[in-house]
């Protein structure tokens, strides 16, 4: 909101011609800000706003700018203005600007490019939207293996303008396979004499551009690296992925994991384009009703157990206990397979085996389906306290029933096992989807749900009826 109150002085800045003055209150202020302000103004006013700006500040605020707000730049200014600013972006950026773009613009745009862009762009096609290819920078530094440190600092004070990243900068032989990278820290402290070879690092830490996004945001997290050099089939390299990237992927990994398990994706709509609000209401419908059908079929089968041995559930007691448990369960599950999930993300279940896996949450669930049977025993003895005159005119006490303390050890062991079998099956299940190539966060979640209600069902009454029983 504070920027936009600057909206009026920058117009009058710019309708008293007070260029230099503008492009000064604009160069103190971070590239995002500065696009939040001129993201208020019109095509034209931005046009010539972004004329007095150096190129690499224009290109910067060009990429903060809206993008309903870039597109009516791109329509409204000439082709010589947007095919500045396109090819002035960097590769990763300028590519993701593209995809943002309707497709009329985008092949009014592809001829402006140069070739060297062309082909980036269409080489980037060629991997899916979760590889790293498709998201890689083109724009790293390279230094010589026999240039000294002193001529590589120069050569980087070169570079820098365009180029995404000069903290590492990488060597390369002949034939452009990667053979060592070295730091900007490690040539300003070296000897004005010492090479590029002595200095640099040949354990070489890559990624193939095929491979899957987040390994390559794992490996930045896991080597602390600034950027991740991207190699070909042969071990050409062929780009960079920066830790910031990393962040994206993460960000965007998990906002996807949430969407998916939130029924919010589907039916045209991307990963990170919903809106609540803007949505209509059919289409939110046909998205969250699949899932909730899935879950009503579930509950038939559940309300049939249920009726088939309703006679093993004798009294007020047992009836009221049981929605605890199934929902208690229900929850664990829940739990466990969210956490799973998580793990699969990051890399962590990936290194264990599926029996550590369910050998630890059985464990954790132990100690949890203990503590919860203490106190479903106890809830069971308070329930039993405070009989309602419906539940006592629908049941008719029986004088050989079991006692109360009886009664709430049978639910709180019931309450014991469904804990165990539910965190059991939240953890394996998207261990197993994830094995059969499916997504886990799309799946997991419904299916737990839906079988541990039914698995809940089954062991409480079998419990009960075989403790009370006897």
């Amino acid at each position: 909101m504070r920027f936009h109150l600057l909206t009026p002085e920058i117009r009058e800045l710019l309708a008293e011609g007070r260029h230099a003055d503008l492009v000064e209150v604009l160069q103190e202020m971070h590239p995002g800000d500065a696009a939040s302000i001129l993201g208020a103004l019109e095509v034209d006013e931005i046009a010539t706003i972004l004329g007095h700006l150096p190129q690499d500040f224009e290109r910067d605020i060009f990429w903060y700018l809206d993008p309903e707000v870039q597109e009516h730049y791109v329509d409204g200014v000439g082709r010589d203005r947007v095919q500045q600013v396109v090819q002035a972006m960097l590769s990763d950026d300028r590519a993701e600007f593209f995809d943002r773009l309707d497709e009329r613009v985008r092949k009014r745009l592809m001829p402006m490019l140069s070739a060297a862009a062309r082909e980036d762009l269409l080489r980037r096609d060629t991997f899916d939207e979760d590889q790293v290819g498709s998201i890689l920078i083109t724009e790293y530094s390279v230094l010589g293996a026999k240039a000294t440190a002193q001529s590589a600092i120069a050569s980087l004070r070169r570079q820098a303008p365009s180029k995404e990243t000069i903290y590492y900068s990488y060597v390369l032989d002949r034939s452009g396979l990667l053979i060592g990278f070295v730091s900007l820290r490690d040539l300003i402290l070296a000897n004005d004499h010492d090479t590029v070879e002595e200095l640099m690092k040949t354990d070489l830490v890559s990624i193939s551009a095929d491979a899957d996004q987040e390994e390559a945001a794992r490996m930045i997290r896991d080597y602390d690296l600034i950027a991740l050099p991207v190699v070909d089939s042969v071990g050409k390299l062929v780009g960079i992925v920066t830790h910031d990237d990393a962040v994206d992927i993460v960000e965007e990994e998990a906002q996807e994991d949430f969407e998916k398990m939130a029924g919010i994706t589907g039916h045209g709509v991307e990963v990170g384009d919903y809106d609540y609000m803007d949505e209509p209401v059919l289409r939110q419908v046909r998205r969250r009703a699949p899932v909730l059908c899935l879950l009503a079929v579930m509950w038939v089968i559940t309300s049939t157990v249920i009726t088939q041995y309703s006679g093993s559930l004798s009294s007020a007691t047992l009836i009221a206990m049981l929605p605890m448990v199934m929902a208690t369960g229900g929850m664990v599950g829940t739990q466990a397979s969210a956490l799973v999930i998580r793990a699969l993300t990051i890399g962590d279940v990936a290194k264990a085996t599926i029996s550590r896996v369910l050998w630890k949450e059985l464990r954790v669930a132990g100690f949890m389906g203990a503590l919860l049977g203490v106190i479903a025993l106890m809830d069971t003895v308070l329930v039993s306290m405070f009989p309602t005159e419906a539940a006592n005119a629908l049941i008719v006490p029986d004088p050989n029933a079991p006692s109360i303390g009886w009664v709430g050890l049978a639910i709180g062991i019931a309450m014991i096992g469904h804990v165990l079998t539910a965190a059991l099956l939240g953890a394996i299940t998207p261990i197993v989807v994830k094995k059969l190539r499916g997504d886990p966060a799309m799946i997991s979640t419904p299916a737990v749900t839906a079988i541990a209600d039914l698995t809940g069902v089954v062991i409480y009454i079998v419990t009960v009826t075989l403790m009370l029983s006897a």
